[in-house]
């Protein structure tokens, strides 16, 4: 079986496109974002997501290889074999994932290398890789075993790849994850369930018997031995199961508790607010830190900011989470959570009746004038990439008042509260 096993690896057409799988890769993994660098639940589904372009080019060279045999004229001769059939059909399958665990291994370790400076304590997170190999292999599998039944060499790998493809994007339950906040993780449950149909497609790709043509079925054939037709007739079943227990099992990814890390704090200076984050987040503190330096600057007398910022995750309560969030390593989202926070601490909750738009209008545009004292920067850099609905009077307004003199802002933001009717319409924060 060795033997064989090394006479298809050097006979896949793998070899001839690993340099492209491996450019495909690469590309996606740097194309698509690179926000992930330096956060290692990021940059573990960042590897991840790689699978969902390798798969299709695995089914497709799968489906290709198993075929060969059939398309040579050997299938009859198979058939008669004194060596069971499933060992070449194992050695074929083994090749064809070698070679793309290979290209998903070299991924895997980039990742880890660029990741490795900024990112801190910690490794890649072995749930999201082995949700990864899974779609690899059930990829291969459906590959492998479509090449057996309908050996093509041109419409079977394209159907296949197509196929598997399409399949796992409509599915309703998903085998790949997009986004990995370090305030969420994987379920075990619905990763192993996934892990199991990817062993059970892929013992039923070796072991199911072949189509044969009207010649072959004329030719006396060996039986398949009992075991081996339990076996077939066990991995289909298991196959089927696992395919409706994935639905059953949940969604794959759950809230993590914040019990289970210490998170990582740190302040400006003594006069600010301490800013704490996941231990993953740990790259972005330095900006975070400046945002509630830059709102604790006592530039106005009413504003108060909180004794702490948290990220969201690390403090759930009752009434919600109040905590910043950094949405694909944009820090001006947190810039948002902060400065609601200071808004509520300094003013309370305000909610003028609805038909006092003006005082809506006031309470957005002081809100704006705050996230840009968090940020620093001129406004229109500052709403650079950052996408806002609903807003854009208040970014106007604002972002002409954060331009102005530090006397002129202190009568604008006096002009904005004159519309609020603090005293009737606002009320203290209930979460502090």
């Amino acid at each position: 079986m060795l033997n064989t096993y090394r006479i298809e690896l050097r006979r896949s057409p793998l070899l001839i496109a690993f340099p492209v799988m491996l450019a495909v890769d690469l590309a996606v993994l740097f194309g698509r974002s690179q926000y992930w660098i330096g956060v290692w639940p990021e940059a573990s589904v960042a590897a991840q997501i790689v699978t969902l372009f390798l798969g299709p080019v695995l089914a497709g060279v799968s489906a290709w290889q198993a075929g060969r045999s059939s398309r040579a004229g050997m299938s009859e001769a198979m058939l008669a074999a004194a060596r069971p059939g499933w060992r070449v059909e194992a050695a074929r399958l083994g090749a064809t994932l070698t070679l793309g665990f290979l290209a998903y291994g070299i991924g895997c370790v980039t990742a880890a290398a660029v990741s490795m400076g900024d990112a801190g304590p910690g490794f890649l997170w072995p749930s999201y890789l082995l949700l990864g190999a899974a779609t690899l292999i059930i990829f291969a599998s459906v590959g492998h075993l479509a090449g057996r039944w309908w050996p093509s060499p041109g419409f079977t790998p394209v159907i296949a790849a197509l196929g598997c493809f399409i399949s796992m994007l409509a599915l309703p339950f998903k085998f790949n994850v997009l986004a990995g906040p370090p305030d969420t993780h994987l379920r075990p449950l619905p990763v192993a369930v996934r892990l199991f149909l990817a062993v059970a497609l892929a013992v039923l790709a070796v072991t199911a018997p072949s189509r044969t043509s009207k010649a072959a079925r004329q030719m006396p054939r060996r039986k398949l031995p009992r075991s081996t037709r339990a076996v077939v007739l066990g991995s289909a079943v298991f196959s089927f199961a696992a395919l409706a227990a994935a639905p059953a099992a949940g969604e794959l990814r759950v809230e993590r508790p914040a019990s289970s890390v210490s998170p990582v704090c740190e302040r400006a200076d003594k006069s600010a607010p301490d800013v704490c984050v996941w231990p993953e987040h740990r790259k972005y503190l330095p900006e975070l830190t400046r945002m509630a330096q830059r709102l604790a600057e006592p530039t106005q007398s009413w504003v108060k900011v909180p004794d702490e910022f948290y990220e969201v995750g690390l403090r759930r309560g009752q009434l919600g989470d109040r905590g910043f969030d950094i949405a694909e390593g944009h820090t001006r989202t947190a810039a948002i959570a902060m400065a609601d926070q200071v808004f509520t601490t300094s003013l309370g909750r305000c909610r003028p009746p609805l038909k006092e738009r003006r005082a809506w209008q006031a309470i957005d545009n002081i809100h704006m004038w705050l996230e840009y004292q968090a940020v620093g920067q001129d406004p229109a850099a500052a709403d650079k990439g950052l996408h806002l609905t609903g807003v854009g009077t208040a970014q106007r307004e604002a972002g002409e008042a954060a331009r102005l003199s530090a006397v002129d802002q202190q009568k604008w933001i006096a002009q904005e509260r004159g519309h609020l009717g603090e005293k009737s319409w606002c009320a203290p924060d209930e979460w502090q």
